[in-house]
């Protein structure tokens, strides 16, 4: 009996260290926001540590709030950065830091000692006019605590120029193995939409470290960036750990401006990428995604071929060129036309696809846009030089074509596919042309070529039902706005029966907040404001009057 009593115990200790070691192997650190609260407690009560410039700034308060995002369907962090209120923690007056950070007194899994191996996954949001500091600004660091702890081994950093890029930069400190800039695409994509980030890495010295990276659009799944490299630096001498920061962390200059950009979900692991999953797909609004093939799709040539037809004569191939001196009739450019009309739902991205690739080897990263065209009856059979149409004088994105090797590159052309829908519009027309001379052609797959041709995806979410109910008794008038449709301005009009706090705003069709209009504590009786949508382009915009959390919304249609 004493034998049974000492099996079943050592049974309970053996199963109660094997819970324990298991429940230590599948920690994670989790970080969202809840809407409740102060973001500051919240972002503590996991673990995080921050560096704000509250202390230079005291007047506006704390620099990381929450917001209810409408995309997202929930509450989100906004961080805030100041052009010229804000500084790094009165202590380095040229930049302004405000970021979040593991660190001493963090979770064991948000310090990353030697050999150790990370995962990271969390999401962002660059305003859709963030601009980028000329000096340095990065929104993601991997930064070495004690030793040589300077430059951060890893960044991510939008960086102006034209185009204005981003960029994943490794430096390996003061010994020598620093990479520089390993990866970088154009910023004009990740603008105005949100972003999944996934890092994976191995902090360990010299060849043994690794790192890999992966930045996804939310709305359509669209890979914007990656990298990954086996054996790379990672440590730095005499470091302690190695931790991550998020935040907006930049060096002043002229062209900056205020900054609002969001974050949420963020999640730390050192056992699995699986503690740590992509919730790509499984946003609230029931999205559906669709691709379309091209109605038409030709390209045009100058000089003595500028009245060929090449979708009849030569149909399974699109080709672009900007051709330098010397090289009289070589310029080229690729024509595509699409149609919207199966199209159903609400837009929420919007990514124009070609597979294509340099076919010159002297030619590398190559900058090409893709411009609006307003007429779409042209045809590929007879489209040329000579009567294509006009296009838009500025690109709706670009791409850059890196090298030989034949991939699918992506223009995010989501405002423009969402206010030709909501203008009725159910065709839409797009040239391709390089943006830089190259000394041989740019090479792409047409719809005839047989496998992997152009395409347009758009993803959709389901329309939000509109509420009919009573309008709050707190509004004895309903909210109406003359004229409507509109041009550039539309007068706003609503009476209250008694004082309220009142929050009046205008939102774009993706959910993203354009102008508010009034917001705060109003007087019974009757009240107009102006909404000036000049800079704004057409398309449908809502009109939102809150009080008390209740709603009510009002479309409005600027022509």
């Amino acid at each position: 009996m004493k034998l049974l009593h000492f099996e079943r115990l050592a049974m309970a200790v053996t199963f109660l260290l094997l819970f324990v070691f298991t429940s230590t192997l599948q920690a994670q650190v989790t970080l969202s926001a809840t809407g409740s609260g102060t973001a500051y407690d919240l972002i503590a009560s996991k673990g995080f540590g921050n560096e704000n410039p509250d202390c230079k700034h005291p007047s506006f308060g704390p620099h990381v709030t929450q917001a209810f995002d409408n995309t997202l369907g929930k509450y989100v962090f906004v961080f805030h950065s100041h052009a010229t209120a804000d500084d790094d923690r009165c202590t380095n007056e040229d930049r302004t830091r405000m970021e979040i950070k593991g660190g001493d007194g963090s979770n064991a899994e948000m310090q990353h000692t030697q050999g150790q191996t990370a995962y990271y996954r969390w999401k962002f949001k660059l305003d859709a006019g963030f601009i980028p500091s000329s000096r340095f600004t990065h929104i993601f660091q991997i930064k070495a605590i004690d030793g040589d702890a300077g430059a951060p081994l890893m960044t991510i950093t939008p960086r102006a120029g034209n185009p204005q890029k981003i960029q994943i930069i490794h430096s390996s400190g003061e010994g020598s193995g620093s990479l520089g800039t390993v990866k970088e695409a154009d910023l004009a994509p990740f603008k105005g939409n949100w972003v999944e980030a996934y890092v994976k890495y191995k902090s360990s010295d010299g060849s043994a470290g690794t790192f890999e990276i992966t930045l996804t659009r939310v709305s359509d799944g669209a890979v914007l960036l990656s990298y990954s490299n086996s054996s790379l630096d990672m440590w730095r001498e005499g470091a302690s750990y190695n931790r991550p920061k998020w935040g907006v962390y930049r060096g002043k200059d002229d062209v900056l401006r205020d900054e609002q950009v969001r974050f949420n979900d963020f999640c730390i692991s050192e056992s699995s990428a699986s503690l740590c999953p992509s919730s790509i797909g499984s946003n609230p609004g029931n999205p559906g995604s669709v691709n379309l093939s091209p109605q038409h799709d030709a390209y045009v040539r100058d000089g003595s071929n500028a009245g060929t037809a090449f979708g009849s004569t030569d149909a399974a191939n699109l080709v672009t060129k900007l051709a330098p001196a010397g090289q009289t009739g070589n310029n080229r450019e690729t024509y595509l036309s699409f149609d919207l009309s199966a199209v159903t739902g609400t837009i929420t991205g919007a990514t124009l696809k070609v597979n294509g690739h340099t076919q010159d080897s002297r030619d590398a990263n190559i900058v090409v846009g893709a411009f609006a065209v307003s007429t779409t009856n042209w045809t590929e059979s007879a489209l040329t030089w000579n009567n294509k149409p006009a296009s838009a004088a500025s690109a709706l994105a670009t791409a850059t074509v890196t090298d030989a090797t034949a991939r699918y590159y992506n223009w995010n052309i989501t405002s423009y596919i969402q206010s030709e829908k909501a203008a009725g519009r159910t065709k839409v027309s797009f040239v391709l042309k390089n943006q830089q001379e190259t000394q041989g052609q740019l090479l792409w797959n047409s719809k005839e070529t047989g496998s992997n041709a152009p395409q347009l995806n758009i993803t959709t979410a389901a329309a939000r039902q509109e509420t009919t109910t009573t309008i709050p008794a707190i509004i004895t008038s309903g909210l109406t706005s003359f004229p409507n449709p509109f041009r550039n301005n539309s007068t706003i009009s609503f009476t209250l029966d008694k004082p309220a706090h009142t929050n009046l705003a205008v939102f774009d069709i993706t959910g993203k907040q354009v102008a508010v209009l009034m917001n705060g504590m109003l007087t019974a009786g009757s009240h107009n404001a102006q909404f000036n949508a000049n800079h704004l382009p057409s398309g449908v915009y809502t009109l939102k009057l809150l009080y008390n959390g209740k709603t009510i919304t009002r479309k409005l249609l600027k022509e």
